[in-house]
């Protein structure tokens, strides 16, 4: 396959599309008197990348102005696309005819035999590139978003590597996007989370939609403080803004989103001031956090659309007229009021309301609605500089006024992606749909399969849940394990604590995962929901990992599977497996595996793997957490520190002690080689050693 790829790259069928509409076919380097096109490649950080350069006398076309075909020869291997499915938001899609690829398919990882293929096309300064199936094979098409761009010099368009690690050829893939591109994009693991988002958080929107108010905000954190639930930050999301067109939505219109008449009035509203809507909040905004706080919540931050609202800056509204010269009309249908996409303009605007938002008492944004370039700034820039210059305006101003402390949103295509330099956190599957099992199937792989590649970069965001609908326990353990924020959407008196107790400490703070989620190897080429086979996302805690499994069938039928340390990326060696729903404990070799069969979409496990330790007793670490294993914080010899206190879990061949730091023997409860002690939650050390 390599040699059978590699051939492909360099017998390249290249065509040209000019603004036109009139279109070549070109040799690679070959000219005619209209347009000529040169692909070339260079070795670097262990891939091939691919750049090209060309002229187009007319302009090459905004969509599909450069286009390298490659035929498929062969039939017995698998892919895994991640596609654009919206302009925001991206999901995977599986199969062998290439040919059906999705158009805007942003990673291609095939499967040949027993060794795997990337193919990552990327957004350069300019021009931007996506594949997408067409007869006979796929192609990569390269465009810049306008139709007056007449030369491409130099720009990165794809990256190609192979490997027999599926896992390692995605991180170095990534990796060696982040270098060549040279733009300041970072990997995860260089990015600082802010310390508010390590703790649980709640989000207005699912709540309370056009209901959203002073007095309703306040109700739900002083709820929260009477039930015992730690929230350290919450998000005012949409409908709190001075955007007078929804004041005409009902007062009873609550009944789901699309469709309704306060999806229709959202969409169609533009923000008159940079003030919250006076009606809902009588005493401004800043009068409501601080309210906020006084009932319990620490932290309090403020979401709104990068177009200022999702119909932009009211044409004759007090925003719009501070900011005449930093905004134009969108030539769009719409006409709407829009920023300018370029790093100055951009700023002036986005840092304007940032500071608003500070002086309120906000302390972080959530700004959404990013990917907005393919439709409202075409042919106004070429999408790469759009990109670069509004996600630095975006990091600039968040930087300066919140620490970084921000939840990008809506902003999954490439121009976003590999364009931030420094916020962490970036929202990874299309919205919340509560009470809803379909929706489960999306969120789940859409998040975890997103996190291939941008959980590379970032930390994902799995989006809000609530903690009492029936797909509570399934949302609350993927979200726990994904190695990003994780915040709820509650309706009024309707916050579950026992829900809440499985995900965090005492004090709110998030066991977290090292790592962004993702499927396990062997479940990276099949839809889950015809594969019969259980689903499984895993994540590490340090030398220990996590694997959950889920039945995503989408018939709800019975699924029979396999789990084992390899799966969640371990080494070799000997684990011990401790499987929180059912209690079961036992010795594990990483070549080995437990069969496992899930009855229905119901019925789920959390499998942690640790590593056996030389003294013979083992510490699960809170086995009452999903991801208990990161109350420990550290061990020497029988001295082990932990977070905080609890139930505390331990595997052993032989009966042991345990001591709190006070010295006093705790009760030892013991089912085979598995063993627990209860502590208080203040204790943060304990002594162990057999009995």
């Amino acid at each position: 396959m390599k040699g059978y790829t590699m051939n492909l790259i360099n017998d390249l069928k290249l065509t040209v599309l000019n603004s036109k509409g009139e279109k070549w076919q070109l040799g690679n380097g070959e000219a005619n008197h209209n347009a000529s096109v040169k692909w070339s490649f260079k070795e670097a950080y262990g891939v091939t990348a691919c750049y090209v350069d060309g002229f187009c006398r007319d302009g090459f076309d905004y969509q599909d102005g450069i286009s390298l075909f490659c035929e498929q020869k062969i039939f017995d291997v698998e892919y895994l696309s991640v596609y654009m499915f919206s302009m925001f938001w991206s999901e995977p899609n599986f199969g062998n005819d290439f040919s059906k690829i999705p158009q805007g398919t942003q990673q291609l990882l095939i499967k040949d035999g027993d060794t795997y293929h990337c193919l990552t096309p990327v957004c350069d300064s300019e021009y931007k590139t996506l594949i997408k199936g067409c007869e006979g094979g796929f192609e990569f098409y390269t465009f810049t978003n306008c139709s007056f761009i007449s030369e491409c010099n130099n720009q990165l368009a794809f990256i190609y590597s192979t490997d027999k690690d599926p896992l390692e050829l995605l991180r170095r893939s990534a990796k060696a996007i982040a270098k060549l591109l040279n733009n300041g994009l970072k990997m995860r693991d260089e990015r600082r989370l802010p310390d508010l988002f390590q703790y649980i958080g709640w989000c207005s929107w699912d709540s309370m939609h056009i209901h959203v108010s002073h007095k309703g905000l306040v109700e739900k954190a002083t709820e929260f403080k009477s039930k015992g639930i730690p929230i350290n930050y919450a998000i005012i999301d949409d409908m709190w803004a001075d955007c007078p067109h929804l004041l005409d939505v009902p007062e009873d219109d609550d009944g789901g989103f699309e469709g309704s008449v306060m999806g229709i009035y959202m969409h169609e509203s533009a923000m008159r001031s940079f003030n919250a809507c006076p009606v809902r909040f009588p005493n401004g905004m800043g009068a409501c956090i601080e309210d906020m706080k006084k009932a319990g919540i620490p932290h309090v931050g403020i979401w709104f659309p990068l177009p200022g609202y999702w119909g932009g800056l009211g044409h004759n509204g007090e925003a719009a007229m501070q900011h005449k010269d930093d905004t134009f009309i969108a030539h769009t249908k719409a006409g709407l009021n829009m920023l300018k996409p370029d790093l100055k303009s951009a700023f002036n605007v986005l840092d304007d309301f940032c500071s608003r938002i500070r002086s309120w008492g906000g302390e972080f944004v959530k700004i959404d609605d990013q990917g907005v370039h393919e439709y409202h700034y075409r042919n106004v820039a070429p999408i790469g500089k759009t990109g670069r210059d509004m996600q630095a305006a975006i990091d600039s101003t968040t930087g300066s006024n919140f620490d970084g402390a921000l939840i990008n949103c809506m902003c999954m295509p490439s121009e976003c992606m590999f364009n931030r330099r420094n916020s962490a956190i970036t929202r990874c599957s299309d919205d919340f749909q509560p009470e809803s099992r379909p929706w489960f199937y999306h969120n789940v792989t859409q998040c975890s399969y997103n996190g291939l590649l941008q959980g590379q970069y970032y930390y994902n965001d799995w989006d809000m849940w609530w903690s009492d609908d029936e797909q509570a326990v399934k949302n609350s353990l993927c979200r726990a394990i994904s190695g990003g924020p994780v915040y709820v959407s509650d309706k009024i008196g309707r916050s579950r604590p026992e829900i809440f107790k499985r995900i965090v400490f005492s004090d709110g703070r998030l066991p977290m995962c090292d790592i962004s989620c993702i499927p396990t190897v062997d479940c990276l080429f099949h839809d889950p929901k015809d594969s019969l086979k259980p689903f499984k996302i895993f994540n590490k805690a340090g030398t220990a990992g996590l694997v959950a499994m889920y039945n995503i069938d989408g018939e709800n039928r019975a699924v029979s599977g396999s789990v084992s340390p390899k799966d969640a990326d371990l080494a070799d060696g000997k684990y011990v497996y401790y499987e929180y729903f059912s209690g079961e404990c036992g010795y594990i070799n990483s070549d080995e595996k437990l069969e496992v069969t899930l009855k229905d979409n119901d019925e789920l496990r959390l499998y942690t793997f640790v590593p056996c330790h030389e003294s013979g007793i083992t510490v699960l670490g809170r086995t009452d957490l999903f991801v208990g294993v990161k109350a420990v914080i550290s061990r020497r010899r029988n001295t082990v520190e932990l977070y905080e206190g609890g139930k505390i879990g331990f595997a052993s061949d032989k009966p042991i002690k345990v001591f709190d730091d006070n010295g006093n023997e705790l009760k030892v409860t013991r089912n085979g080689i598995y063993s627990y002690v209860e502590c208080d939650i203040k204790n943060k050390f304990i002594d162990i050693e057999f009995a």
